[in-house]
């Protein structure tokens, strides 16, 4: 009877032991592959792809941690270093999330206020055409521009198209474009009316 005590208490460690084995944190798995698929949903990869990136990377080394425990003897199996891995890589996600909207938010803003910018200087060179001379020194030139800043104007619903469907950086640089093209009209319009007060000053003292 005494034989058998050594043998039941071996027994009762190694069922002690195998009860006690780690498990793979395949919840938490799922939940840090969530989160990143979370900030992916937000646009990370566009607004935020440094973030979106460093949560990426870090879930990739949890779960190279998770089969490196795997691959070991099951009593000797710990995944710690893993669930610190996932815990780190679900604070990154949330982090590329969370900067994604902001940053999307930002870009909207700087879109629409670029339109706001194109629109006005449309409206200035406009103005400026208005005003402008058409005498016979002129007359060409500012046919030409008209037809040119009606060229830019023109480009306004295309923009505003871009803004609807949240293509905020390109919109941005489309109304910078047409920003710069406007003032450019404008300061040829400023040109030719300089040009038109030299020709009816040379009349006068004739």
């Amino acid at each position: 009877m005494r034989k058998r005590i050594p043998v039941l208490a071996a027994l009762a460690a190694i069922l002690v032991l195998t009860a006690a084995c780690a498990e793979p944190p395949e919840e938490t798995v799922l939940q840090a592959e969530q989160d990143l698929q979370g900030a992916r949903d937000a646009e990370a990869a566009t607004y935020a792809a440094e973030e979106l990136r460093d949560a990426r990377l870090a879930l990739e080394e949890a779960q190279q941690e998770i089969q490196a425990q795997n691959e070991r003897f099951a009593i000797m199996r710990d995944y710690e270093e893993a669930e610190k891995k996932l815990a780190g890589s679900m604070d990154k996600a949330r982090l590329a999330r969370e900067t994604a909207v902001e940053r999307k938010e930002e870009a909207r803003q700087a879109a629409v206020e670029s339109l706001e910018f194109a629109r006005q200087a449309i409206e200035e060179a406009n103005t400026a055409l208005a005003e402008a001379p058409r005498g016979k020194g002129t007359k060409a030139d500012i046919s030409a521009l008209t037809a040119d800043l009606d060229g830019v104007r023109s480009q306004v619903p295309a923009l505003e198209a871009q803004i609807d469907e949240e293509d905020y950086f390109a919109a941005r640089d489309k109304a910078a474009s047409m920003t710069e093209s406007a003032q450019a009209i404008a300061e040829e319009i400023k040109a030719a009316v300089e040009i038109e007060a030299r020709i009816l000053a040379k009349r006068r003292n004739r």
